[in-house]
């Protein structure tokens, strides 16, 4: 079993039993902690970050338990999910009541995790282990940074990175917003988007940049998909601008025949490199 073990012989019930029996006296600092890793420089400062609900959690566990290193938990989520009785054996468990644990993340759901921060990978090695990449630039929103996440996991992609000026990934919306995802793939933050397109173009990628007035456009036969790709989006509002466009191999437009203005940048995302994924089923 991964993860921070009791030593034996104690078992889960007893650590159970333990945390509930220190609730009073012990466990409100210790919360109080939780509650403060929602904040961008308590999660710098101690280089942990919170998981929220089940799905998160149970990613976590399955994909990242050497990094889980407490689990809050009510009576109520391991009636309806048993299988968390078992996944989080051996792990520090606290089982807390519901009202607690609302007023510790209103979108808990009944469980989440403390985790400590993934190491960070050599970029140079991200490049050299992967042909799909997607860089975010100034991505604010935590929701679309998360669905990017998912999406870029889903298409198979070897690592999403973001630019300074992104949302801080290790935030818990991002997290819950990425439904697990987070724990599949090397994630990378605060990142001068001009490094990593030098970068990108060492290791033999190809940069496309989306952009509504673009060189070419998505489906066309003007740009191969099929080789080594960096994907570039941009910010909600504004997309992307000169410099980042200017260093780019190719701007990239997607075709919208019908009256929208523009598409969602999550959903630009999934286009673009769902796009990859076709041209190299073909």
């Amino acid at each position: 079993m991964r993860g921070r073990h009791m030593p034996a012989p104690f078992s889960y019930l007893l650590i159970r039993k333990m945390t509930m029996r220190k609730y009073h006296d012990s466990m409100t600092g210790q919360l109080l902690k939780v509650q403060g890793l929602y904040m961008a420089k308590n999660r710098a400062t101690y280089s942990q970050e919170v998981a929220e609900g089940p799905q998160a959690v149970r990613e976590a566990l399955s994909w990242a338990g050497e990094r889980v290193r407490d689990i809050y938990v009510t009576e109520d989520v391991l009636q309806r999910y048993p299988e968390f009785e078992e996944m989080t054996d051996g792990y520090w468990t606290h089982v807390v009541p519901e009202n607690v644990l609302g007023q510790v993340s209103g979108d808990a759901q009944g469980i989440l995790a403390v985790l400590n921060t993934a190491p960070k990978p050599d970029i140079d090695s991200l490049f050299d282990n992967t042909d799909l990449v997607l860089l975010g630039v100034e991505m604010q929103d935590p929701g679309n940074a998360g669905t990017v996440i998912r999406t870029a996991d889903a298409a198979g992609a070897g690592a999403v990175l973001f630019g300074t000026g992104s949302v801080d990934h290790g935030s818990a919306k991002v997290i819950r917003s990425a439904a697990g995802s987070t724990y599949h793939l090397p994630i990378l933050g605060n990142l001068d988007p001009r490094s990593v397109i030098a970068t990108a173009k060492k290791h033999g990628f190809q940069v496309l940049a989306t952009d509504g007035d673009g060189d070419v456009t998505l489906g066309s036969n003007e740009v191969d998909l099929t080789v080594p790709t960096l994907w570039i989006l941009g910010n909600e509002a504004r997309g992307l601008q000169g410099e980042i466009l200017d260093r780019a191999d190719v701007t990239v437009s997607i075709p919208i025949p019908g009256k929208a203005e523009s598409l969602n940048v999550a959903t630009a995302a999934a286009v673009c490199l769902y796009a990859s994924v076709l041209a190299r089923q073909a």
